[in-house]
């Protein structure tokens, strides 16, 4: 499995789409600070031109981490289900276990370069461009973040799973967003009526991370952080069980 790891981390460092992405992802961040900061030289009146806006901003919407997990993975192994990849593996020796291990170590250290780049070009262009505000900090983003990787990684493995189960990249998407998208509406749609299912719809990430429904901001509190480290785990641990299983009785 090692040396299946080591060729992936191979293609990836020396594909053009991996820069691409790495680009496009820091030219976004850029953009929002460089867009404030020209509207605020536009517009003395503008009040929004601060380093404080820019970090409240970014923790407003926390399940951008969450959703920018499959769009990572389907950047590396858009094509795996379908080009032939998984059955020279397999001919090779790799077992179907490995390669979902394997896949998920190489998409996770991916994301994690990706994450990195693209908060440091945004901490990096917000002090430099906006006035500074000390009220909320880079600090508070880096916590916020911190909280929603397992919940990313979580996401991550079922993108993975989907890559791999389904040779048709549009309906890998779509399963991946009946899972952490429509499930947890309709939990909570549900729950306003039945107890049961608003006690589920309350640990399911894209409903506590929801800025505009969470009582509370996830990642100050106990039982925010709690929420985030269970529901992550589990979604890890179920996404995984089912992908093992789903790649075992594919005929590749």
């Amino acid at each position: 499995m090692l040396n299946y790891i080591k060729s992936e981390f191979y293609r990836v460092v020396h594909s053009l789409s991996t820069y691409v992405t790495l680009g496009v992802f820091a030219a976004l961040s850029l953009l929002v600070n460089c867009g404030l900061a020209i509207f605020g030289a536009i517009n003395p009146a503008f009040a929004y031109n601060t380093t404080s806006f820019s970090m409240q901003f970014l923790m407003n919407i926390p399940t951008v981490f969450v959703c920018a997990a499959p769009i990572l993975v389907y950047v590396l192994y858009e094509n795996v289900g379908k080009s032939g990849a998984l059955k020279n593996a397999v001919a090779f020796g790799i077992s179907r276990e490995k390669l979902l291990l394997g896949q998920t170590v190489v998409s996770l250290v991916f994301c994690l370069a990706v994450l990195a780049v693209t908060e440091a070009v945004y901490f990096a262009s917000a002090y430099a461009f906006l006035r500074f505000d000390p009220a909320i900090s880079a600090a508070e983003v880096l916590l916020e973040t911190a909280c929603a990787l397992p919940s990313a990684l979580a996401a991550l493995v079922l993108a993975v799973v989907c890559v791999n189960v389904s040779d048709r990249s549009f309906v890998g998407v779509l399963i991946w967003m009946a899972v952490f998208y429509l499930v947890p509406y309709v939990c909570r749609w549900v729950g306003y009526q039945v107890d049961f299912f608003a006690d589920i719809a309350a640990w399911m990430p894209m409903n506590f991370m929801d800025m505009q429904n969470a009582e509370v901001i996830f990642w100050r509190t106990g039982e925010g952080v709690l929420k985030c480290l269970v529901a992550g785990g589990a979604g890890i641990v179920v996404f995984g069980a089912a992908g093992w299983l789903a790649l075992r009785r594919k005929e590749i």
